[in-house]
């Protein structure tokens, strides 16, 4: 058995958690991925963003973000969903990260992001992330938490799209923010 830094599978940050992915929620988080950039743009279909949730990869974790909010219905309310990829080049790979529309701009990103470099820092020394050259918003948000561009790699998951290599050195991270 492969360790793997989120494999503790529930997590409290203050007025939300973060725990495994169930199978019976990831239709409806295929469905809203598909409807999101950059996803929509790249053409990810429901059922192939769906088996990836559903990955029975050793290597890979997703998670979701479930708010402490509830809902007419009394159902936990997810605002978004990450999958971390371990080992990878001498770190982790946020795969996919995506806080859902209705809860963006919040905070959710940030905290969640922050928590995620703390959990791989005690076992690796990078976390990278690919950013679709596409996603202003995305590259933004990377480059305010101190994610430095690596590389643009052309035509990667589609022909026509580019993708930038981003990293955060999490041992340098942790020297100068005095840990």
């Amino acid at each position: 058995m492969s360790f793997h830094p989120l494999d503790k599978n529930f997590a409290t940050l203050g007025d939300y958690i973060i725990r495994a992915s169930r199978t019976g929620e990831c239709e409806r988080i295929s469905q809203q991925l598909s409807q999101m950039d950059p996803w929509r743009t790249l053409e990810y279909s429901p059922i192939k963003l769906k088996n990836y949730l559903l990955s029975t990869d050793p290597c890979l974790r997703c998670r979701v973000i479930i708010a402490n909010i509830v809902n007419e219905s009394n159902i936990e309310q997810i605002v978004g969903v990450f999958c971390v990829r371990f080992p990878w080049l001498f770190g982790a790979c946020l795969e996919l990260f995506a806080i859902f529309p209705d809860y963006q701009g919040m905070g959710f990103g940030a905290k969640t992001l922050a928590w995620l470099e703390k959990c791989v820092a005690a076992d690796t020394r990078n976390l990278w992330i690919l950013v679709s050259a596409f996603n202003e918003s995305a590259k933004i948000f990377y480059d305010h938490q101190g994610y430095t561009v690596i590389a643009k790699i052309d035509n990667l998951i589609q022909v026509g799209f580019d993708e930038i290599l981003l990293r955060k050195n999490l041992t340098l991270a942790k020297s100068s923010s005095g840990n």
